[in-house]
C-alpha cells in the first residue's frame, strides 16, 4: 500500500468496503444460491459490484487529476529555466485542490523572486570583482611596471654599449606587459560601459576586433538595466572571441532588436562553423548560457559546418525606470 498512489489506495479500500458490505448484506438477508433465479441474481449483484468499482475508479481518477498535474509541475520546477513553469488552476470543483494550487503558486512566485534577486546579486558580485581586479591591474601592477620601465630607461643611458641593447630589449618586454595588462583591464571591466553605455561599449569592442565587425542595433540598448547591459556585453565579447579564435571568421555582424517582448542579440560570423552536437570544450558557451539564465534569458546556437555560426541571446525586456 505504501508504494501505490493515493488514488489506488482509496480505490482498494473502497472495493474492500463494497465487497464486505455486499457479503454482509447477503448473509443477513439469508441469500441462497441454490436456484437458477438466485444464481442469476448473484451474477447481477456481482456485475453491479464491478460497475460500482469501475465508476469509483473513474471518479477518483478525475478528482485526483488536478493533484497529479500539480505534482508534475512541482517535480519540474527546479529543472527548467526560470520563469518557464506556472501552476495551472486546479478548478473550483475541489476546494482542497484549489487551495493547494493557490498555495503552490504563491510559493512559486516567492521562489522566482528569490531566484531573480539571487541571480542579480551573483551578477553584481561577479562584475564588482572584475572591476576590482581591473583597478588593481591598472593602478598597482601597471604602475609598478611603469616604474620598472623608467628605471630601465635611466639605466640604459649610463650603461655600456653591450648592456644597453639588453636593457632596450627588456624595456620592450616591459612595454608589451603594460599593453597586455591594459588589455586585460579593459576586458575585465570596460570603461566605455560605465562612462558611455552599452551601445558605445559594443562599438568600441567591435572596433578593436582583428576582423571586420559591425553593430546593427534596432533597439535602444541603453534603456536596459545595468545587469542586462553587462550580460549582453559579455555575450558579444565571448561570441566575438570564439568567431576569431575558433571559427577563423573574417566578418562578424552583431544584430540587436526586439521580438515578442524580448531583447534579442545575435552574433553572426562567416567562419568554418562546427557541429553543435559535438563536444565544445574551450568555447565558453556553457558560461554564456549560465550567465544568460542568471539574467532570466537563454542562449541558442546555430552552426552548420562550413557555413558559419550564429549565437543568439534572448532576454526578457526590462528597462531602467525613469527618475
Amino acid at each position: 500500500m505504501r508504494t501505490r498512489s493515493l488514488a489506488s489506495q482509496i480505490l482498494a479500500i473502497n472495493t474492500l468496503l463494497i465487497v464486505a458490505t455486499v457479503l454482509t448484506a447477503t448473509v443477513v438477508a439469508h441469500f441462497e444460491l441454490t436456484g437458477p433465479e438466485s444464481r442469476r441474481q448473484a451474477l447481477v449483484l456481482a456485475a453491479a459490484i464491478l460497475a460500482t468499482v469501475l465508476a469509483n475508479s473513474l471518479v477518483l481518477r478525475r478528482r485526483f487529476q488536478p493533484l497529479e498535474h500539480l505534482i508534475d509541475v512541482m517535480e519540474r520546477v527546479e529543472t527548467v529555466a526560470p520563469g518557464e513553469v506556472r501552476a495551472v488552476a486546479a478548478g473550483a470543483d475541489s476546494e482542497e485542490a484549489r487551495r493547494l494550487t493557490e498555495a503552490f503558486n504563491r510559493m512559486l512566485a516567492r521562489l522566482e523572486a528569490e531566484r531573480a534577486a539571487t541571480a542579480g546579486a551573483v551578477l553584481q558580485g561577479q562584475e564588482a570583482e572584475r572591476a576590482r581586479l581591473a583597478r588593481d591591474l591598472h593602478d598597482e601592477a601597471n604602475q609598478s611596471l611603469t616604474g620598472v620601465l623608467l628605471h630601465l630607461e635611466a639605466a640604459a643611458q649610463d650603461a655600456p654599449e653591450g648592456l644597453r641593447a639588453q636593457l632596450r630589449a627588456t624595456q620592450e618586454v616591459a612595454t608589451q606587459a603594460i599593453d597586455e595588462l591594459l588589455r586585460l583591464a579593459r576586458e575585465l571591466r570596460p570603461a566605455a560601459l560605465d562612462d558611455h553605455g552599452l551601445h558605445a561599449a559594443l562599438r568600441t569592442l567591435l572596433s578593436r576586433a582583428p576582423v571586420e565587425a559591425r553593430l546593427e542595433s534596432f533597439y535602444e540598448l541603453d534603456r536596459l538595466d545595468s545587469d542586462r547591459q553587462v550580460v549582453i556585453y559579455r555575450f558579444v565579447q565571448e561570441a566575438l572571441s570564439n568567431a576569431v579564435r575558433h571559427g577563423r571568421a573574417r566578418h562578424v555582424r552583431v544584430l540587436a532588436g526586439e521580438e515578442e517582448g524580448c531583447v534579442v542579440v545575435r552574433v553572426r560570423d562567416d567562419g568554418c562553423g562546427f557541429d553543435p552536437a559535438a563536444p565544445r570544450a574551450g568555447l565558453g558557451l556553457t558560461g554564456m548560457g549560465e550567465r544568460a539564465r542568471l539574467a532570466g534569458g537563454r542562449v541558442e546556437l546555430r552552426s552548420p559546418p562550413g557555413v558559419g555560426t550564429e549565437v543568439e541571446l534572448r532576454l526578457e525586456e526590462r528597462v531602467t525606470c525613469a527618475s
